[in-house]
């Protein structure tokens, strides 16, 4: 059985290049800008339902003192996160992040072809976070700006491309 694609693959991968430099990577200059010890950020994926598509695909970003984020010490923070965020905090990080102005990520819409092939299979709602999300691409500060790592794996690679569930044609039909 073939999976009914919406993009081709060369498609995906402008269109993932697109999102992560008009709208990723302003987000995080932004940040970098508010805490100047910041160093770095983890963009990750994950699919799961969440309450209204089960092939929604859902984006965290994870930022860092360290010039890689530690994803582990992330996992286990609670309130803060002294291995991240040894001068500033866990938490006025993700305030800042959240008051914000977020471009519109559709979690049911074009962030599935883009990135559901990245993601990590049988995730749900309930696990911690780090363990469903799987890392895309690293974003560190440099002397002039911020460079950006693709460390994502396609993990799922008849996905790259598909057709959201919703938009597939009704068998019934």
């Amino acid at each position: 059985m073939s999976v009914p694609t919406k993009y081709t693959p060369s498609q995906t991968a402008a269109m993932r290049e697109q999102v992560l430099k008009e709208h990723i990577e302003p987000q995080v200059r932004d940040l970098f800008a508010r805490f100047p010890a910041l160093r770095s950020a983890t963009f990750l994926v994950a699919q799961y339902w969440d309450d209204e598509a089960r092939d929604a695909v859902h984006r965290e970003l994870t930022y860092s003192e360290l010039e890689t984020p530690d994803l582990a010490a992330a996992s286990r923070a609670e309130d803060d996160d002294p291995i991240n965020h040894p001068t500033t905090t866990w938490r006025a990080v993700f305030d800042a992040q959240w008051k914000m102005n977020r471009p519109a990520w559709h979690d049911n819409g074009d962030a599935i072809p883009l990135f559901a092939a990245f993601t990590r299979e049988g995730c749900h709602q309930d696990m911690d976070p780090l363990e469903a999300y799987a890392p895309y691409a690293i974003f560190r500060r440099t002397g002039d700006g911020v460079s950006v790592e693709h460390v994502g794996v396609m993990l799922r690679p008849w996905l790259d491309g598909v057709r959201p569930e919703w938009e597939q044609p009704d068998d019934d039909a």
